[in-house]
């Protein structure tokens, strides 16, 4: 009995081996390393991917090819290359597999960089090209990246006449940094200028470190279906980093929201661009906070 079931299910799964192997040698692919049946080339990576895909680029060339379970991933690793996929054949590769920590930060493809070709898209992307990322609202930027400049050009001077010695530059730019692309995204510092984190500070610090280890693990789940059941714990973990993002967002696009109510005044950071912009192009809260998650990303 135990025989004349396993027969079947035996065959079913050499016949799924040979289609997937067919299919490989049938589709013209840039070159890449030999993957493993089922599990492709999941334990070839190594834990720093942008490390292994360098060196993948220097074995197989400037764009190369390797399978995460039964998912095909192509990898772009030159400028000339990357404009044409990004932006001349942009409507033909828009449409790119999400695993779950990216379906989740981008909402389910409501932002941009992860949406599908259509109508969302479409609209999305005029959004970002004649609102959000014009040379006009760049420049209106400015004073928030000078006056961060500033201010850490006046702590480095503060504390080298105070200690008489020389300064780890790291913690200073790292700070400048992290003000920098919160006022520009969020409208607001989290620090003060002692480097003081407030509330609000540290749950996007965590919510960001958070985000780091989440998308920087490889879940085997989300490329062979079938074992997906045995990642439940991760599962979780998206679930509750999900929920703690969009709290955490939807809190601050309601201050702003309050804040304009108050005074009739627009800044010219990006969470108060969204909101007045949202009803004239449509956008979900989805949208807004997948777009800002999304350019929290593009400044880091």
């Amino acid at each position: 009995m135990a025989l004349s079931l396993a027969l079947p299910a035996l065959t079913l799964f050499l016949i799924y081996i040979a289609y997937n192997i067919y299919r490989r040698l049938k589709t013209k692919l840039p070159p890449g390393p030999r993957p493993w049946p089922i599990i492709g080339n999941l334990y070839d990576i190594e834990p720093i991917r942008f490390r292994c895909f360098a060196a993948w680029s220097e074995i197989y060339g400037p764009i190369f090819s390797f399978y995460l379970g039964s998912q095909l991933n192509v990898v772009i690793n030159n400028a000339t290359l990357a404009k044409e996929v990004l932006k001349d054949n942009d409507q033909n590769l828009a449409d790119r597999f999400r695993t779950k920590p990216l379906a989740n930060v981008s909402r389910n493809g409501s932002d941009l960089i992860w949406a599908d070709y259509g109508h969302h898209y479409v609209k999305v992307r005029k959004l970002c090209n004649l609102e959000l990322f014009t040379s006009k609202r760049i420049e209106a930027l400015r004073p928030i990246r000078e006056d961060e400049v500033t201010s850490m050009i006046h702590d480095i001077f503060r504390d080298s006449t105070k200690q008489g010695k020389s300064l780890i530059m790291r913690s200073y730019l790292g700070l400048v940094a992290f003000n920098n692309i919160t006022r520009l995204t969020f409208g607001k510092r989290f620090m003060d200028s002692q480097g003081k984190v407030d509330e609000q500070g540290k749950e996007l610090k965590e919510i960001v470190s958070n985000g780091m280890k989440i998308g920087g693990k490889l879940n085997l789940g989300d490329f062979v279906p079938w074992l997906s059941c045995f990642f439940k714990d991760d599962n979780e973990a998206l679930e509750v980093q999900d929920s703690h993002v969009d709290r955490f967002t939807r809190v601050i696009m309601e201050e702003h929201t309050l804040a304009r109510k108050k005074t009739g005044e627009t800044k010219q950071h990006f969470v108060d661009a969204l909101l007045t912009l949202q009803k004239e192009y449509e956008l979900s809260d989805d949208t807004v906070i997948g777009l800002l998650w999304q350019e929290w990303i593009q400044w880091l």
